[in-house]
């Protein structure tokens, strides 16, 4: 999936849970993707309302264009990819 997007304005972002800091550096050990931490102040995973393992896509604004969480949804089965393809898709139409 990510070589999909390689030449397109996509990026992606982990975000921990405000209260779970101290678990960055095993999070992101061997890993490459950008990885944020959530604060009471920010807030971003009550504003939007995130349970664990969501992945969240956003348009340029910021606004939410799908939620697909991957506990539920494995993203091997191909449907559950699809999903999530549709998602970047429709936020990728809005640049």
């Amino acid at each position: 999936m990510s070589d999909t997007y390689l030449d397109a304005a996509v990026t992606f972002h982990g975000i921990n849970e405000h209260g779970y800091g101290h678990a960055n550096a095993s999070i992101t050990d061997g890993r490459d993707i950008a990885w944020l931490q959530d604060t009471p102040e920010e807030d971003a995973w009550g504003r939007w309302g995130v349970a664990y393992r969501d992945v969240v896509v956003l348009d340029d604004s910021g606004a939410v264009v799908g939620v697909i969480n991957v506990t539920d949804n494995d993203l091997r089965d191909p449907s559950n990819e699809a999903t999530l393809r549709r998602y970047i898709d429709a936020g990728l139409e809005a640049l």
